[in-house]
């Protein structure tokens, strides 16, 4: 099962517990707990046990009924151990509907790897995965991970689409000179707080809870469905200790482990003086640095020990050629105060669909780091780890967060800007010189600015290439194309030669269709009773001009009517026209969207806009033979 890492613990001595028998009766499930359910978690119990600000325990008990097929997720198990975590004591089984153990897996007969593509990680995975075709069956999951060093507290993930819950608890025992911040998200839950000698203890339960449906394009999952965080007062990591009370406390921690990272050799710093010596202003300067470390660094995920905080020094970037978020940023902050402009490396969680985090509650809620370069009156942003970015776009991987400023005074909590539509465009203009037999020539000039500009594909295989056509864009898959890319101005230039252009042909008519690929594909989700709002990965302007020439002794004989229609969140416009003097029809069309994120109230305005877009495509432009 996905075993929901976040699981629980037995209240019991975790070997007594092993020995239990399970006695599962699917039956005795209440019906309501069924409903919208492909698996119903009947008993989860965790506790976090925390020992001191460098030492904790996390144990989990979990039965899980799977009830169908759509529930398998939950017929695989994934830990992790690395440095600072170490799995332990695990023992996983399935038993059919008749409460009969199946099969069972220990520590030892799980799959282990070192994660990931192109990382460098001292992080080792554990995964473990049921096979059946006869459900219902039932999961036990019992393991135990050892803290070797804390940083963040884990989550008591109360529930997950399609999964109902019978009874479910989570346990923190800590210190009471300690204490902890907690938080609930999508739940009104309070914890009953008892104490005993010396330490405090929380508990939140819940029973009954009905499953929800999953919905598509939701915020991201750690912040859609119910959950509690929890978050230290003092952490200790790898004998650096903290304060996470404030974001400026935390702020101060990461600055003491970055803050001699900034050592590039002086030979290095006269050669980007140089560099930027002609350069008028500031801006001019952290522009031409930014273009150079594109231009000769590239991004590899180096998670060793702390490494996953700390950033590689300088010198080791300058040498290799390579780092990670931490460390291409820590380089990017050393070239610019080499030219001397201030920069402040900050935290941010990064994903289109990310919630910013709280300023309210400061917890370890950031995966990636990026480059602030407070400039006279115009802060830019820089995203150090990407070859396509233009300068001072950082696109919708981080782009309006809460970003946490690393300075010598402590972290300061600060937005990013969000992008509009205008900067992220794409534009092409299409000429097709169409054959009295159905094939043609296409010429295609396609300009892309800001997301879509990462999106460029020239480098690619020829395979490559015709995916991205035909997958990302929507164009028809071509018999035989050509492409070039201009990288002064960042576009590109395509040839095809199509067999067959018409959609279909009848008689001495041929149906065009409006244009060579679809502004829109796929049509949003049914409105249904959605509940949360709905994140497209960025707001866009997509613009075509298509011309087709016709074959020599074709006319025009119907156009599709001009269409302009538009809400709150989006535009469309498109027009046809004639030029009888070049025989030639001209198709003009502009699709906007506004915002990325539709709120429910607007949702269903704008789920029938999309879908009138793509209707707008299965118009024909007709031309015949005279």
């Amino acid at each position: 099962m996905k075993f929901l890492v976040y699981t629980v613990l037995s209240f019991f001595p975790i070997n007594n517990l092993f020995a239990q028998k399970v006695n599962i009766l699917i039956p005795a499930i209440p019906a309501i707990l069924k409903e919208n359910a492909h698996a119903v978690l009947l008993e989860n119990r965790e506790e976090f046990e925390i020992k001191s600000i460098s030492k904790a325990s996390y144990k989990v008990h979990q039965l899980i009924t799977v009830l169908d097929e759509q529930g398998k997720e939950y017929l695989s198990f994934w830990g992790y151990a690395d440095k600072f975590h170490m799995l332990d004591e695990v023992d996983i089984r399935l038993y059919d509907g008749q409460g009969k153990m199946q099969k069972q897996f220990n520590k030892k007969d799980l799959i282990s790897f070192y994660a990931g593509d192109g990382l460098i990680t001292d992080t080792k995975l554990y995964y473990a995965k049921f096979s059946t075709n006869n459900y219902p069956v039932t999961v036990q999951v019992d393991y135990e991970i050892k803290y070797n060093g804390i940083l963040q507290f884990p989550a008591f993930d109360i529930q997950q689409p399609s999964l109902s819950v019978v009874s479910s608890s989570y346990t923190c025992i800590v210190a009471a000179n300690m204490d902890l911040r907690y938080m609930s998200k999508n739940i009104s839950l309070e914890p009953v707080i008892t104490t005993e000698k010396n330490n405090k203890i929380y508990t939140w339960s819940v029973t009954q809870l009905p499953a929800f449906k999953y919905e598509e394009s939701t915020v991201s999952a750690e912040s859609s469905y119910p959950k509690i965080l929890l978050a230290p007062n003092r952490f200790e990591l790898d004998g650096y200790e903290g304060d996470m009370t404030s974001w400026e406390k935390f702020g101060e921690w990461y600055y003491a482990l970055a803050k001699n990272a900034s050592n590039l050799p002086e030979s290095k710093k006269h050669v980007l003086r140089e560099m930027v010596k002609d350069a008028p202003t500031e801006k001019e300067k952290a522009k031409i640095i930014y273009q150079y470390l594109q231009k000769n660094f590239r991004y590899v995920s180096i998670q060793l020990g702390i490494g996953g905080f700390k950033p590689f020094e300088a010198s080791f970037v300058d040498q290799k050629k390579y780092g990670d978020c931490k460390a291409l940023s820590n380089y990017a902050q050393a070239c610019l105060e080499a030219v001397g402009i201030k920069s402040y490396q900050a935290l941010i969680n990064a994903e289109y669909n990310k919630e910013p985090v709280d300023p309210n509650f400061p917890i370890n809620g950031f995966n990636h780091v990026i480059l602030c370069v407070p400039l006279k009156g115009d802060t830019t942003w820089l995203e150090c780890t990407s070859n396509t970015n233009e300068f001072a776009v950082l696109g919708n991987f981080t782009e309006n967060r809460n970003a946490l400023l690393i300075t010598e005074h402590g972290g300061k909590l600060v937005r990013t800007p969000p992008s509009k539509s205008k900067d992220n465009q794409l534009s092409t203009h299409t000429i097709v010189t169409l054959a009295s037999s159905g094939a043609g020539e296409i010429k295609i000039d396609l300009a892309p600015t800001g997301e879509y500009r990462s999106f460029t594909i020239a480098k690619d295989t020829k395979d490559d290439q015709k995916k991205y056509l035909v997958n990302a864009l929507g164009y028809i898959a071509p018999d035989n194309f050509s492409l070039t890319e201009n990288i002064d101005n960042n576009s590109l230039s395509m040839d095809f030669q199509q067999d067959k252009i018409p959609d279909f042909v009848a008689g001495k008519k041929m149906f065009l269709n409006p244009r060579m690929y679809k502004l829109w594909k796929m049509a949003l989700p049914a409105p249904g009773t959605r509940t949360k709002d709905f994140y497209f990965p960025f707001p866009f302007i997509k613009s075509d001009t298509t011309e087709y020439k016709l074959p020599q002794g074709y006319t025009m004989e119907a156009l599709p009517p001009n269409k302009n229609f538009s809400n709150k969140f989006s535009e469309f416009q498109s027009s046809y026209r004639y030029d009888k003097a070049y025989n030639k029809i001209i198709c003009l069309a502009r699709f906007e969207l506004k915002n990325y994120l539709i709120p429910v109230a607007g949702y269903k305005e704008t789920a029938q806009f999309f879908s009138d877009v793509i209707a707008e495509y299965a118009e024909k432009i007709i031309i015949k033979q005279e």
